[in-house]
């Protein structure tokens, strides 16, 4: 009789990921050398889409006025995950205006901010060898990661954020025109801040569902994030204000550490039922201290009455005879 347990079926398959393996006396081609270099970026890729999918990170702060007829939008430093797993650094504040014959912050009510991942090819170097008559080709050495402040008009239609709700429009604004959506990043009031597990905006990744949802672009084509909507007010100090409602916030949430509350644990407890059984004992050691505390002061008190006394008797003696002071004749 068998007892071992083993499957009663089975299927294979081969995931995405693939590693470089070398030997010795190979010879290798760049091809080989890459592999290196996208094995580490699509694991850390699968790893961030999957942890946290996309949104910010932190930081990335908006904001909005007019400068000469145009509208100026800042974005404070800050990082973001794209939906690609990539993350979208921004070092240092950033600013971006809009084009005059495209927008015109007179007329327009709003706009939306997003933030995209671009790549800059560096160190290029000849790749073949060729004759003096052929003109040599050459390739990139380095790529750079960079990023890319876009501002629309309307919602784009690719990118990574929360549906708004309706109440977060400005007057006059036409509701019925935008994705509608419960307000994210609120959730119930708790001690963490953790987010509604029934938002819309975090529905999937509660739920376990791999991958994000960019809009009409697929994970692996999604590289923008949706910043914040500006919208236009009534406030001549700050006539454009921004609503970071439409982003997804993914910053990690730091716990307690768990072994305190298990230090806490083996701590022997205080048995509540002695307490009235030496609450006498403790009652008559105060007494105690208290009746050694009034014996101290009186002890006290008759010293300074002794050096007191003496000091008088010592002023009264004459000065170089040691001996008392005559009265006067009379």
């Amino acid at each position: 009789m068998n007892n071992t347990n083993e499957p009663v079926g089975s299927a294979k398959g081969l995931a995405t990921l693939q590693r470089a393996r070398f030997g010795p006396g190979m010879l290798l081609q760049h091809e080989d050398l890459e592999q290196l270099n996208t094995y580490t970026r699509d694991l850390s890729r699968l790893l961030f889409q999957s942890f946290f999918g996309c949104g910010v990170v932190c930081g990335l702060k908006v904001s909005g006025l007019v400068d000469c007829g145009e509208l100026k939008v800042t974005v404070q430093k800050g990082l973001a995950l794209a939906c690609s797993g990539d993350p979208v650094y921004v070092p240092e504040e950033k600013s971006a205006q809009t084009d005059k014959d495209k927008f015109d912050p007179t007329k327009d009510t709003q706009a939306w901010v997003a933030l995209c991942a671009t790549t800059k090819c560096c160190a290029p170097r000849t790749t073949t060898c060729c004759s003096d008559d052929d003109e040599a080709s050459s390739d990139c050495t380095r790529e750079k990661d960079g990023f890319e402040i876009r501002i629309y008009k309307t919602r784009p239609d690719c990118g990574c954020g929360c549906p708004p709700a309706k109440d977060t429009y400005p007057p006059g604004t036409a509701k019925d025109t935008y994705p509608s959506g419960a307000v994210p990043n609120q959730g119930k009031e708790n001690l963490c801040k953790c987010a509604d597990p029934t938002d819309p905006c975090y529905k999937d990744h509660y739920a376990g569902t791999c991958g994000c949802g960019c809009g009409e672009c697929s994970g692996c084509d999604c590289n923008c994030i949706l910043l914040a909507r500006l919208y236009k007010t009534d406030d001549t100090k700050i006539p454009w204000k921004a609503d970071h409602k439409v982003r997804r916030f993914i910053r990690p949430l730091l716990m307690v550490d768990p072994q305190i509350e298990k230090d806490k644990e083996q701590q022997p407890a205080i048995q509540t039922e002695d307490l009235p059984k030496s609450l006498p004992a403790i009652q008559k050691r105060i007494a105690d201290q208290k009746q050694e505390l009034r014996l101290l002061q009186t002890e006290e008190k008759r010293l300074k009455q002794e050096q007191k006394l003496q000091l008088q008797q010592a002023v009264l003696k004459t000065p170089g005879q040691g001996g008392p002071i005559s009265a006067p004749p009379t």
